[in-house]
């Protein structure tokens, strides 16, 4: 598998699409019902384009995918070897035509009205990203869900969009879904994709989208996350946390013009993390050498070099498996 275009209904000379929906794929064969059913019930009347990245799935992925939009218009389906998730976005991502971009996890479940009230939230609140944040409790579906259920469920009312400029809340905590995103394609050379030396790509980009943007934060539930993935790798604690700061420090090293106070909170932040892991699931105590660097983080003495760096990302593969990504330079 070299990365061959699988199938393609894309039109060329058409109208360019209003929307491109870049949808990252692996392993995903039991929840496409869920997806595709989602993706096809987007209402809004834009003209839209799917693109699908099928990272080196075994499991019969984009065979049943192919056969399940086959009637799409303005469909890419491409398989690569399997090189990981943020390859595979950035490649989705350079491949997108639309004004504006939604990104998609393969298991998550786009409702109806999410792409159409995100564009408004954009239009109205002259933003250029827009970040779903439904409830946490009800964000999860129920194992009873069926895919044809999804196309018939009531809009709930539109609660009002609110902007707000998200980096430092980002850099606190991360939403660690780029399913809940949707920006316009004017950012991609801002952003410049996931960071491919993270697992995870949800957390570098999310990073990226809230510096070079506006965003407009669109209440409301726009999504659904299958309770239960197996194998997901959102289910790895360590992984996450992991990923995390690995994606924090080279956020803060890519971009040395942050301000000191956002670089400082960024590092703090870090710290903190792998300083709480080593007490919850590693019976370290405060003299541990990570929690040690919390003092001269708080004061702006410390920077993430090959030693602090190692420090507070290495922390999480002494109790977790962590996946790193293949020949990348984690530093």
């Amino acid at each position: 598998m070299t990365g061959d275009i699988f199938l393609t209904n894309r039109k060329e000379r058409a109208a360019m699409p209003n929307s491109s929906y870049v949808v990252t794929l692996y392993q995903k064969l039991s929840f496409l019902p869920f997806l595709c059913r989602g993706l096809g019930a987007q209402c809004g009347g834009m003209r839209k384009e799917f693109i699908f990245i099928d990272d080196g799935s075994s499991d019969g992925t984009p065979e049943a995918l192919r056969e399940r939009i086959a009637s799409w218009p303005e469909v890419l389906i491409i398989r690569q070897r399997n090189t990981g998730s943020a390859p595979a976005l950035n490649r989705g991502l350079a491949l997108a035509r639309g004004r504006y971009i939604k990104p998609m996890d393969g298991d998550d479940i786009l409702l109806p009205w999410a792409s159409e009230r995100m564009l408004r939230a954009m239009l109205g609140a002259k933003a250029d990203a827009a970040l779903g944040q439904g409830d946490e409790r009800s964000i999860y579906a129920p194992a009873e869900t069926r895919a044809d259920d999804i196309a018939a469920l009531p809009a709930p009312d539109e609660i009002p969009a609110a902007a707000n400029s998200l980096l430092e809340k980002r850099l606190r905590c991360t939403q660690a879904s780029l399913s809940q995103w949707m920006f316009e394609a004017t950012l991609l050379p801002q952003i410049k994709g996931c960071d491919p030396s993270v697992f995870i790509q949800n957390y570098s980009q999310e990073l990226e989208i809230a510096l070079a943007s506006k965003v407009a934060i669109v209440r409301g539930l726009l999504l659904l996350i299958p309770a239960s993935a197996p194998g997901r790798f959102s289910d790895n604690e360590g992984q996450i946390l992991h990923d995390i700061n690995l994606a924090l420090l080279r956020f803060w090293r890519r971009h040395p013009d942050l301000s000191l106070r956002l670089r400082r909170f960024a590092l703090q932040r870090a710290v903190q993390r792998a300083a709480s892991w080593t007490f919850r699931r590693g019976g370290a105590n405060l003299l541990h050498p990570v929690s040690l660097l919390r003092v001269p983080a708080a004061l702006g003495l410390l920077k993430p070099d090959l030693a602090v760096h190692k420090q507070v990302c290495d922390v999480f593969r002494a109790t977790h498996s962590i996946r790193p990504m293949p020949g990348a330079d984690q530093v």
